[in-house]
């Protein structure tokens, strides 16, 4: 008897619980693929929504927040080679955003943040009680989406230029507080410059400060770095003994914050520490439900609509009850995801056409009327990565290395010119690479025990230095110790 078969008989369920996945993945990814396509309009703008009912007619503007998404998705099905023109709508999309598809316009702020809902036929602002906000996120998304697109065809000139075109064109820099406390702005205006509300670290706004700091004019992303990615400085709150990053304590993040980082964002990716709460973040949410809400599988508490409309639901507010099999895919919890598969037969009702949908324990018989592009594909990306668990990785921008006081994407004698002009300031904290807010000797140490040191990641804007200019470098740093001990010494 072989240890297959041998595992089969003893644990029966096991055979059945991988055969029902690998229905529920194959099912599921072919819907979603269609709900991307069917999203995707001819002039590369993207809708923010479908209706998922058969009989009625799509009715949302488009978003640079789903256009992002899509770009990721169409990667997405190019790796698995389920789309073989995926390559060319990655490019339709990019030219639309850029300008470059004929009729189409998108409303964008003087400092580059696209409108949020945009006209779907012209990509000018929607109005008509759409949100006309010029969003930072929303123009993050995008960013991120078409990075991530152009390091998936790194062959491809045209994405590439463009990619390089939007990023550049967009002042992240400029979404940030100049109170340098780390808020940063909801909207911008239209003449630019931060408008109205902000927010607080920590959130999804983690993408705009991670792409502000790789901007050549980067100063206030600088100086509130520490708020965003010193875990450490972050608000948490508990559960279940599971300590889970939040904007403020005694309240919870919806599950999104954190799997957009995990999905877009290579600082948060990378990072063993934020790594350590996304599991964190998890386990709460599980053990809220079960002991809670009474439900031993059911759960994910994120963003999505309800019978009430568009909430971001999170432990201790989530109105009906709610559960996303979204969410659970993006943590990668197959197993409960079978278990809502199991009870939304895939062919039992039509409006489960673009894939399972999210479900209320106050309202049993409730289907949404229609499923957000950017929270429904969290339910794709979990499905992708349980088959390819280094293509979200592979792709992302590189992290910053705690050494690059420069934010370049190498450690050298810039940093180390960096260090020596700005050690003991704390007003400019290019230097600050222990992140705790102010610069001191122990940043030294850790630009010495970086010295460099690159990064395996690919991506954007990332160089490698040559052997030979890291030996100059390794040399220069050691006269430049010994003519500080000379100094010391002889004090001056």
């Amino acid at each position: 008897m072989s240890a297959l078969v041998a595992f089969a008989l003893v644990f029966p369920d096991a055979r059945a619980s991988a055969q029902g996945i690998e229905a529920l993945r194959a099912d599921q990814l072919v819907r979603l693929q269609n709900y991307v396509l069917d999203a995707t309009q001819p002039n590369g703008l993207v809708r923010d929504s479908l209706v998922l009912d058969p009989a009625a007619s799509h009715f949302h503007p488009a978003t640079p927040d789903a256009a992002g998404f899509a770009l990721v998705a169409l990667s997405a099905f190019d790796h698995l080679g389920s789309l073989p023109d995926a390559e060319n709508q990655v490019l339709n999309i990019l030219r639309a955003h850029a300008g470059l598809n004929a009729g189409v316009t998108p409303g964008r702020s003087a400092d580059g943040h696209f409108v949020h809902f945009m006209n779907i036929a012209t990509g000018a602002v929607q109005g008509g009680g759409w949100d006309d906000s010029y969003s930072p996120i929303s123009s993050a998304l995008l960013v991120s989406g078409a990075q991530f697109a152009a390091n998936h065809f790194p062959a491809n000139g045209e994405i590439r230029a463009i990619t390089e075109q939007l990023t550049s064109s967009i002042d992240f820099n400029a979404a940030i507080h100049p109170a340098l406390d780390g808020r940063i702005f909801l909207d911008q205006t239209l003449q630019g410059g931060g408008s109205g509300g902000a927010v607080r670290p920590w959130n999804e706004y983690m993408l705009v400060q991670s792409l502000a700091l790789r901007q050549r004019d980067n100063g206030r992303a600088v100086a509130v770095r520490h708020h965003w990615l010193n875990t450490g400085n972050i608000a948490k709150s508990g559960f279940a003994g599971h300590q889970t990053l939040t904007d403020s304590p005694g309240t919870f993040a919806p599950a999104f914050w954190t799997q957009h980082q995990q999905f877009l964002n290579g600082d948060f990716r990378h990072r063993d520490e934020f790594q350590s709460f996304l599991e964190s973040h998890q386990l709460a949410d599980q053990a809220y439900s079960s002991a809670v809400l009474d439900e031993p599988f059911r759960y994910g508490l994120t963003a999505g609509v309800t019978p009430n409309g568009y909430h971001a639901d999170r432990i201790n507010d989530h109105p009906f009850e709610i559960f996303s099999p979204e969410a659970v895919a993006a943590w990668g919890d197959l197993d409960s995801l079978l278990q809502f598969y199991e009870e939304q037969s895939p062919d039992s009702d039509p409006r489960y056409r673009y894939g399972l949908v999210r479900v209320s324990d106050e309202q049993p018989d409730w289907v949404p009327n229609d499923a957000g592009l950017v929270d429904h594909l969290l339910l794709l990306f979990g499905l992708v990565e349980s088959v390819a668990p280094d293509f979200f990785a592979d792709r992302l921008f590189a992290p910053l290395l705690d050494g690059d006081y420069n934010f370049d994407g190498v450690v050298d004698a810039a940093d180390f010119t960096v260090w020596q002009d700005t050690v003991g300031s704390v007003v400019d904290l290019r230097a600050d690479g222990s992140l705790n807010g102010s610069v001191g000797p122990e940043d030294f140490v850790i630009w010495e025990s970086n010295f460099g040191a690159t990064s395996d990641q690919g991506g954007l804007f990332f160089t490698v230095p040559e052997p030979g200019f890291c030996r100059f470098l390794i040399l220069l740093s050691g006269l430049a110790l010994l003519r500080k001990a000379s100094r010391e010494s002889t004090g001056r």
